[in-house]
């Protein structure tokens, strides 16, 4: 067994004796130890060895360097506290990492919440308009005609308790599906207008074009305008054939296909001032309500023959006028409950009015009901 004393003296020696000329001074290590001891376990050699080197503070790079012994501490000192500060410098570096992957984290759970939020609020939403749903399908059911029944009609006590708050609730419920009506019908309108003068248009596009003031009135009304809920409804009115077409990933007006294949139109800047497409489709109804009412019923080519040729003219400046379009419009005005008929011949008929009609005003019942007693074959002939 080799002495600690031993290996300390053997280190020693090696680290005094000057380098060969020419050659590299000795490093001191368990191999040269044992060779300048003539043997021993190089176990017992290492751990002595390392108790030497920490007592003696050797740094074997630079006394092989052949440095002086002052100016080598003071280089083993620098080495040292830079070896220090690199290691602070990226002790820190992993900090921030640590840090902003944190916050990124938190950010990212902030975001998560909002968005869980949101489904919350939606689901509640969701049931209470499944609630009322509910509450509408068990209320009575409405008139044939569509208007509400008077909850207390003469002759019978007004509805108390559970009925009265039923009957309330039906009506808030009809208000509500009436409101919903109008609403979309004003956006068919709106999308009609659009498309008549821009021709096919994609969903977002489209959605861009419309009023500000109706996506406004939809979200106060609780019905949300938005571009997956308007190609929502465009697509189920296009399944339905009620007026519009799916042309590749466009939209378009049914019956107008050669107008879908057309070169688009002059830009807005240079086409000529003309009303708005609503207000001018109104007045060309009015005028085929006034043509079936002098003449008797027609087709739809027989009432574009006898339309005032300057409105077909005019309608150029929209999607034009054609015998599909016209019929679809009139269909569209019988939905609407407004004062025609389709006869089973294919011939669209008009129900007089009480004086001109305005081109909004529904048919009444008192009008119907008299045009049906006459017994002819005909409406407003």
């Amino acid at each position: 067994m080799v002495a600690e004393n031993e290996v300390w003296q053997a280190a020693d020696r090696i680290r005094v004796r000057q380098a060969p000329p020419g050659g590299v001074k000795e490093r001191v290590s368990v191999r040269t130890v044992r060779k300048e001891l003539g043997g021993g376990s190089f176990g017992d050699i290492a751990r002595s060895l390392a108790r030497w080197k920490v007592r003696e503070d050797y740094l074997p790079v630079i006394e092989q360097a052949d440095l002086p012994e002052a100016f080598g501490r003071r280089l083993g000192t620098i080495g040292r506290e830079l070896l220090e500060m690199a290691r602070v410098e990226a002790a820190r570096a992993r900090l921030a990492d640590f840090v902003e992957a944190d916050q990124r984290r938190a950010t990212e759970r902030d975001v998560l919440d909002e968005a869980l939020s949101r489904v919350d609020l939606l689901e509640e939403r969701i049931a209470a308009m499944q609630a009322e749903l509910d509450r509408l399908r068990a209320a009575a059911p409405a008139p044939a005609t569509g208007a509400l029944r008077d909850p207390a009609p003469e002759g019978r006590p007004a509805a108390s308790g559970r009925e009265g708050v039923g009957l309330v609730d039906a009506a808030h419920g009809g208000k509500l599906a009436r409101e919903a009506d109008v609403f979309w019908r004003e956006v068919w309108e709106a999308v009609e207008s659009v498309v008549g003068q821009r021709g096919p248009l994609a969903i977002h596009p489209l959605f861009k074009a419309l009023p500000a003031s109706l996506k406004a009135d939809g979200a106060r009304m609780g019905f949300p305008l938005t571009p997956a809920w308007l190609r929502y409804h465009l697509l189920r009115m296009a399944e339905d054939g009620d007026g519009l077409a799916v042309v590749g990933h466009r939209f378009a007006l049914a019956g107008t296909e050669a107008e879908e294949a057309a070169p688009p139109g002059p830009h807005a800047a240079e086409r000529v001032e003309a009303p708005s497409g609503r207000r001018f489709w109104r007045e060309v109804i009015r005028e085929v309500h006034a043509l079936l009412c002098r003449d008797g019923p027609k087709t739809a080519e027989a009432v574009l023959a006898g339309i005032e040729p300057g409105r077909v003219d005019a309608a150029r400046r929209f999607q034009g006028l054609t015998p599909g379009l016209l019929r679809w419009k009139l269909r569209q005005r019988i939905k609407e409950r407004r004062p025609f008929r389709e006869l089973a011949d294919g011939r669209f008929a008009a129900i007089p009015c009480d004086g001109p009609w305005d081109g909004l005003a529904p048919a009444t019942g008192v009008q119907a009901g008299r045009r049906s007693a006459q017994g002819k074959g005909t409406i407003g002939a």
